[in-house]
């Protein structure tokens, strides 16, 4: 157990230390920090708008940063991997490291996206909410990154294929639900439709935040059982979902550390 804490105590030191300079976490601190004065453009409704501006936010801007930025710490130790490994030191224990100083990298962003309305209208419960769901969201994408840049080491491809599952999560999922909702098995077999979009970490936000926190859906959205229990249980179903996105990340990332070693 001393041996796995120092391990992961090391990369953590590491990994933060190497990310001072990376460039996607740079962009990524300078989009939240954009992000959170938009609220204040609208001052009589400061609260009230932060968390649509969060969400549009998160969905098309820091949801790739944090892709990216998964994806360089994976391929930043690509080349180091037949080195590092050769050390006393067991691979979950590395990675984990990676994981938690990813972790310390983004939710303070997350925080940072409603700093400026806190300090002007307070802390309140839908703000922490928002951040919470904002933070939990980006480091799970992140480790998709990660797990992306572990199985597909050259640069290039693997951006690519990033590029990839972003458009995919953001869009994908959407137009396919859209293109078949006339179909009439949808009609007969609504679940099936609706599990994709429970199921992807940014239509859930999107869900959770607009028909949730914002109280928005159309009358008649909910009269399917699951449908209602995901409006109203938005924040349980999105934090469940969320972790095992980032327990399958880390599985796959693990995986793939070691099949680019032993491979």
């Amino acid at each position: 157990m001393t041996a796995h804490l120092s391990t992961i105590r090391a990369t953590f030191r590491r990994e933060v230390a190497e990310h001072r300079l990376n460039r996607f976490l740079h962009v990524h601190l300078a989009l939240a920090a954009v992000i959170s004065v938009l609220p204040l453009f609208t001052p009589d409704a400061t609260e009230r708008s932060a968390p649509a501006w969060v969400l549009q936010g998160v969905l098309y801007c820091l949801s790739l940063s944090s892709l990216l930025l998964g994806l360089s710490a994976a391929h930043g130790d690509a080349d180091e991997f037949p080195l590092l490994f050769t050390q006393p030191m067991a691979r979950g224990a590395w990675l984990a490291g990676k994981v938690l100083a990813l972790a310390a990298l983004l939710c303070p962003a997350s925080l940072l996206l409603v700093a400026p309305t806190a300090l002007t209208g307070g802390v309140s419960g839908t703000l922490v909410y928002v951040a919470a769901a904002a933070g939990g969201v980006c480091l799970a994408i992140a480790l998709v990154g990660l797990a992306i840049g572990f199985w597909v080491r050259d640069h290039v491809r693997g951006l690519l294929l990033a590029l990839g599952v972003w458009f995919g999560l953001l869009f994908g999922t959407d137009l396919v639900l859209l293109a078949l909702s006339g179909a009439p098995w949808v009609q007969q077999y609504p679940t099936a439709w609706v599990l994709p979009l429970m199921l992807n970490p940014l239509d859930a936000l999107r869900v959770t935040v607009l028909f949730g926190l914002e109280q928005t859906a159309p009358a008649g959205i909910g009269t399917g059982s699951l449908v209602g229990w995901w409006l109203e249980h938005g924040g349980l179903w999105l934090t469940l979902m969320l972790t095992a996105w980032m327990a399958a990340g880390f599985g796959l990332g693990l995986a793939g550390a070691t099949r680019r070693v032993d491979g």
